[in-house]
Order: structure tokens, then sequence, then C-alpha cells
């Protein structure tokens, strides 16, 4: 019956004990269709959720009351920390790869770069560079760098949050508007745009885009630093740039991120370790790693008495 709505929603389901009782498959329909139907159909026991922070919330409040299991892996505001000792070309290439990869459309992208003054200028003119020679095009292209955003709502979303920044006052580098030459105008292409001059109190520095456009943070301190990446509603992913040991293990602990990545992009992860993050970013039992063997299954406790004998006393 799921089946004749468009769209489409990945599932497993499983049975009362974790076990799987039904094969990964798509089952078409829109999110708040599909979803609601699966969070409450009495054959799903556990859920497993990636999406808005909005949506989550309601897909725990809804499992909460109905006893079933829940991990929800949600929004992200992840920022890149670049400080006055830091390699400049590689902390600039690592922070382009992971807020224009993938048009910025995933959890872990970097919105966020918090550089300290005395390399800011040298930064904002590497982001820029690399931004600007990024090539969006087709994904089945491989020239192609960057490529749409997925739909027209998630296009426009982009445009707005670009057109908010001119308007609280960030300085737009490069891009900060639709690509419309050649064959992008038949496609939903933003640019890929840094904002410079961005303040900590804006819009664009602590609101989620989900898309190619990051915003550079001028900070004078490590201190400072810490102050303003935690600064936000999020904790899921950051990443710190320095030659000072000393200083990436201060920002090791003091940072709110679950995933905290050293002289390396804020994107990407590996399977044996658990991944997710704090605040408003997540909430249940991280996935991946040794947490998603906790997550899928139950556990049993076997007490087996092999004398024979009466058990005494009534302490165990």
């Amino acid at each position: 019956e799921l089946t004749r709505w468009s769209g489409v929603v990945v599932v497993e389901i499983l049975g009362a004990a974790g076990v799987r009782t039904g094969v990964l498959s798509r089952v078409y329909g829109l999110g708040e269709v599909v979803g609601d139907a699966l969070v409450n159909h009495p054959d799903v026991a556990g859920v497993s959720f990636t999406g808005s922070t909005e949506i989550g919330k309601l897909i725990y409040a809804r499992t909460a009351a109905l006893k079933k299991k829940c991990q929800c892996e949600m929004g992200g505001k992840n920022p890149v920390v670049v400080m006055d000792d830091a390699d400049l070309e590689m902390a600039a290439a690592g922070t382009a790869m992971g807020a224009f990869g993938s048009t910025g459309q995933r959890c872990t992208a970097t919105s966020r770069a918090i550089v300290h003054a005395s390399v800011y200028d040298a930064f904002v003119e590497r982001v820029t560079a690399l931004a600007g020679a990024m090539q969006a095009g087709d994904g089945m292209d491989p020239s192609s760098g960057m490529g749409p955003s997925v739909d027209e709502a998630q296009l426009n979303t982009v445009l707005r949050y670009m057109a908010i920044a001119k308007e609280e006052g960030a300085r737009v580098t490069v891009g900060g508007e639709r690509l419309t030459a050649g064959a992008l105008g038949e496609g939903l292409f933003p640019a890929p745009t840094v904002l410079a001059d961005v303040t900590r109190d804006m819009r664009v520095a602590r609101e989620e885009i989900f898309g190619p456009v990051l915003s550079v943070i001028k900070v004078g301190s490590l201190e400072e630093a810490l102050d303003v990446a935690n600064d936000v509603a999020y904790g899921l992913t950051c990443s710190i740039y320095t030659r000072d040991v000393n200083q990436v293990f201060r920002f090791i602990d003091r940072v709110e991120a679950g995933m905290i990545h050293i002289n390396s992009p804020t994107v990407g992860g590996e399977a044996q370790v658990p991944f997710g993050g704090i605040k408003e970013t997540g909430v249940g039992e991280r996935e991946m790693g040794p947490n998603a063997v906790d997550f899928y299954t139950e556990q049993k406790v076997i007490y087996l008495d092999y004398t024979g004998a009466a058990r005494g006393g009534n302490l165990y």
C-alpha cells in the first residue's frame, strides 16, 4: 500500500528483538507520509533517522511514546578553525573540499571557517581562488567538482541565505548567485560562495544552509575561536588546522562536537567508529561502529546453573 506514493525512503524492518524481518528495500512516498506510517507501524521496532532537527525531534518524541528504539542524526553548522601557525594551503584546500563538495549538501559539510586574524586575509584569498576554480556541472562528468542542489526548493533556500548575508553586511568574495551560463542555466546550480567579514551573530554564521556557502569569521586567539565554534545550536563535526599539539588537545577538550578532525576536512568518517553529534545535532545512540551493534540488538542475560543443586540464599 505504501508503494503507490511518489518519492523514495530506504528502510529496513526489524522485529521485536531487533531481528531483521524484512529486506532492505525502497518504500515510495513523501517523507512525512511514509515516515509517519513506518514510525507508527507495530512491526517496526527501531527507527534510525537522518534529516532535519525539527523532524528528528518529532520522531524521537513519537518513538519514545511507543517505546521504540530511536537514533537521530540531524543538523550541523560545522566549523574549521585555522590558527596562525597552520599550513594555509592545506587548510584552504580542506575547507574548500568540506564546503563545496557535494554542493554542501551533507551533514558534515563545512559551514564556517574561524580564522586567526594574522592569517585571515591570506586564507580568504586562497579559499576564494579555490571556490572560483570549482567546476560545477553534471555529476556524471569526471570534470565536474560540484553538482546541483537537490531540488528547486533547496536552491531557493541557498539563494535566500546568500541575499540575507548581503543584507547583514557580509562581503561576498566569490559566488553569491545562481549559475546560469550555458548548460548550467538548465539546472539548479548555486555558485560556490565565500562570505568574508562575517560576524558570529549573523544568520549565515548560525543557521544551517545546506548549500555551498562558507562563512569566514575572524578571531584573535584559540580561546575566542572555541567560543565562536561552540556558539551555535549544533555539534556534529569540526576541524582545526595547527602545528601546535598543545592547541590541538585544548581544542579537543573544549570543542562541543561529536567528531573532531585534526589538520583534515570536517567531512568523512569510517565505518568502524561511531558517527554522530551532540546538542541539536544528535540524540540516541551513535551510528556505525560498535554502537550500531548495540542499537540493532537487544541483550539477553542467561543464568545457567550446571550444579544440579538448589541455589541457597537470596542474593545473586
